[in-house]
């Protein structure tokens, strides 16, 4: 009974480390605890959990195998590594382990929901459909939500907004439709609007990634540089695989003048996505302000192989002054003419 209690114990102090965005101190936490109780599949679950919000996705996927091989009839841990699996992109294993999620628990929602998202990325869209009606069957604010975001992707933004309103005057502290109807306010430059509503669902949710990215575009957006760098920094340690973090930092440090850090922070984007051509056009620009030429025009001419179309490559080459275009090049450029391609 005492070592039950000591679990218990370490499992709500971790959660409350979590909420409060201290994933570091809960994982430092849970660590501990396993090495006294090696066999506490809760804590294992929980450090399981822990690597999830930190965006260590393999690290998270060995701890959840690992509770799922000590306790086979849990579902939760199925559920949560389906998540980090999908993260993975590897939808085939994805799929098995929430299937198996969904058997031993029916009523688990979000498994569900991960399932339509595993299939999805197999092609198999009927399926997948069947899947999110199973998750919306249980969950209609989710449903709700899954609609406006469907509204908000293809520009409808009046009847978006108007969902995430009908969501939060059921349920205030749905933190992803607090960030998304603040979206929704900046795309109408309803800047204030904007700011105050994704920072309540940060608030609500202080390790939320993608509402600390979209705060952050909002401060860049107002030139509020050394807020905006703040906030991509911290994303960029909750979610370190995440490409777009550091392209977006190195577009705002570039913007501030701080040129070497930008640099830095493109190039963590093309190492992560090397076929990434808006972080490969930034890295140019850069190398070319600190006066490295020859590797300002190595990551132009890359950007011309992703990007072929993209007049505004060819007129950073031409702005040189001393970067010369080869015969093909030309050629190439004049059949883009002709072609309404540049």
């Amino acid at each position: 009974m005492a070592r039950r209690n000591v679990s218990k114990a370490v499992l709500n102090e971790a959660l409350e480390l979590i909420s409060t965005g201290h994933a570091d101190k809960a994982e430092a936490v849970c660590l501990t605890a396993i090495d006294e109780n090696p066999k506490d599949v809760n804590l294992l679950g929980m450090l399981g959990a822990i690597y999830t919000k930190m965006g260590r996705y393999r690290d998270a996927s060995v701890a959840l195998k690992a509770t799922i091989e000590m306790a086979p009839s849990f579902a939760k841990p199925h559920e949560d590594l389906g998540y980090v699996l999908i993260e993975l992109r590897q939808p085939t294993e994805a799929l098995d382990v929430l299937e198996n999620a969904t058997r031993l628990d029916p009523s688990l929602e979000r498994a569900h929901f991960l399932k339509g998202q595993a299939l999805g990325m197999l092609g198999k869209g009927k399926e997948a459909d069947e899947a999110y009606e199973k998750s919306f069957d249980l969950n209609p604010e989710r449903k709700k939500l899954a609609l406006a975001a469907e509204h908000h992707k293809e520009g409808r933004h009046e009847q978006a907004e108007k969902l995430y309103k009908e969501i939060l005057q059921k349920n205030p502290k749905n933190v992803d439709a607090l960030r998304l109807l603040g979206v929704v306010a900046f795309r109408a430059s309803r800047v204030d609007d904007a700011e105050r509503l994704i920072k309540k669902s940060i608030d609500l949710a202080p390790d939320y990634a993608g509402a600390i990215i979209d705060l952050g575009r909002v401060y860049k957006e107002q030139n509020r540089y050394e807020e905006a760098i703040e906030c991509f920094r911290k994303a960029e340690a909750l979610e370190p695989e995440n490409q777009q973090i550091p392209f977006l930092l190195g577009a705002t440090l570039a913007r501030a003048a701080l040129t070497y850090d930008a640099v830095e922070a493109y190039e963590r984007a093309i190492e992560l996505s090397p076929q990434h051509p808006g972080a490969m056009l930034g890295l140019g620009h850069v190398l070319k302000t600190v006066g490295r030429q020859d590797e300002a025009i190595a990551a132009y001419r890359k950007c011309t192989e992703l990007k072929p179309d993209s007049g505004e490559i060819y007129w950073s080459l031409a702005n040189l002054k001393t970067y010369r275009f080869s015969d093909d090049e030309i050629k190439g450029m004049q059949d883009r003419l002709e072609k309404g391609g540049l």
